[in-house]
This record gives structure tokens, C-alpha cells and sequence, in this order.
């Protein structure tokens, strides 16, 4: 976890508010007891230099953290290392196939097929675990949308192309920064006069997703 803290990952609060430093030896020397210190033992520890830090390089940290975190957590801190190129889906795989026997392996394999490059936040990545989970249709993530005359007008963050419905999450600097306010008004407006339409996200719908599950049923035309 200290590792995936250092590469930048996403990780819930109940980790980031944890002050302990968590280090890992090869087998057969002893797990370090230090005050402070979380120490662990593996029979192979591959190491990746990071900004100077020798840190079990990133997609075994991934599977490692499977112990600790959720599905969705898992998914945004997926996301988030194959979109920084600090590894690949691929590599994600592999480190899950050599890790037979350790912690949380049935969250990992539950989560690497959701694992995608291109999220932006790990709100994103846990919505879309969310729309995955009700069991709705795979979404384009990042979509550019242009007009009749090429010209761009948007870049949504998850969209169903073909039925033209667009899935915008919104974090709290959408309400109360003034300017960004007004922008997605406009946009949105623009993505209307196109016969889009968007279903705006926001937190609460991730812990309370049916009125959003109901809303994007309807548009996608699979609920009356």
C-alpha cells in the first residue's frame, strides 16, 4: 500500500489516513518490526526504481493490495496505472498468474477485466464499475463529440455513441467553482443541440446508483 501511495495511486481515505510504512523482504530473512512499520515477506520481490525509492514495482503491488482493497478500489487504481504507463494491462496479468496463494486473488481476477487506460478519476473508474455491475452495455470511455461540420464540442466521459447519451461525472469543483458551472451548462446545451443526451453523476449516485441505473436504462431504451 505505502508503494502504491508513492506511484500516485487512488486509495480510499481509510488507507491514506493509515501513517504506517509498509515493507517487504524476500524469503527466508524476517519480516522487519519496527514501530511504525508494517513488515511482510514474500518469496520474490521484484523491484522497480522509482524516483530514487527501490518500490515493488506496480502491478504487483496492484495484485498485493487486492488483500486490502475493494473491487471498484481496485479498478480505479488499475486504471490509474495503466494510464500513467507505470504498466500494462498485460503486466497485470501476469503478476496476477505468479501470485498463486496469496491474499484477495478473487477480487483481482474480478477486477482486471474491468481495468481500462484512460480514466481521469477514480470516480470515473467506480461508475463504471457501477454500470457494469447493473449489467448494462459497455461504455466508450473519454468520447469526443464533434458537429454536422467536424468541428469538436465535447469530450464526455463515458458515452453509448449510438443511442447518443453521454455520462458525465461531476465533482464538487462542477458546483462551486463558478466559471466551470457555467461551462458545462453551455456544453451540455451544445451536446443537446446535437440530440445528445447527458446524465450528469455525482457522488451520491455512486453509493445510491438505482434512480441512475432507471434513468440510464431508459435512455439506452432497455426500460419503459
Amino acid at each position: 500500500m505505502t508503494a502504491l501511495e508513492l506511484y500516485g495511486a487512488p486509495l480510499p481515505l481509510r488507507v491514506r489516513d493509515d501513517p504506517r510504512i509498509h515493507v517487504t523482504v524476500s524469503a527466508p530473512a524476517r519480516a522487519p518490526q519496527i514501530a511504525g512499520v508494517v513488515g511482510h515477506v514474500a518469496q520474490q520481490v521484484r523491484v522497480s526504481p522509482y524516483r530514487g525509492l527501490p518500490l515493488i514495482e506496480p502491478a504487483q503491488c496492484w495484485v498485493d493490495a487486492a488483500a486490502t482493497l475493494t473491487r471498484p478500489e481496485l479498478v480505479a487504481a488499475g486504471d490509474f496505472l495503466v494510464t500513467q504507463r507505470l504498466t500494462s494491462i498485460g503486466s497485470l496479468g501476469e503478476a496476477l498468474a505468479m501470485s498463486a496463494g496469496r491474499r484477495g486473488l478473487s477480487t483481482a481476477r474480478q477486477a482486471l477485466p474491468l481495468v481500462r487506460a484512460g480514466s481521469e478519476s477514480p470516480s470515473e473508474s467506480m461508475l463504471r464499475v457501477v454500470l457494469h455491475d447493473a449489467g448494462l452495455p459497455p461504455s466508450t470511455l473519454n468520447y469526443s463529440v464533434f458537429d454536422h461540420e467536424a468541428r469538436f464540442v465535447a469530450r464526455v466521459d463515458l458515452a453509448y455513441p449510438d443511442h447518443r447519451v453521454a455520462v458525465e461525472y461531476e465533482g464538487d469543483h462542477h458546483r462551486i467553482n463558478k466559471a466551470q458551472w457555467r461551462k458545462d451548462i453551455h456544453r451540455q446545451g451544445r451536446l443537446e443541440n446535437l440530440g445528445w443526451r447527458v446524465l450528469r453523476v455525482t457522488a451520491a449516485d455512486l453509493t445510491s446508483p438505482d434512480p441512475l441505473l432507471s434513468r440510464l436504462r431508459r435512455a439506452l431504451g432497455l426500460e419503459w
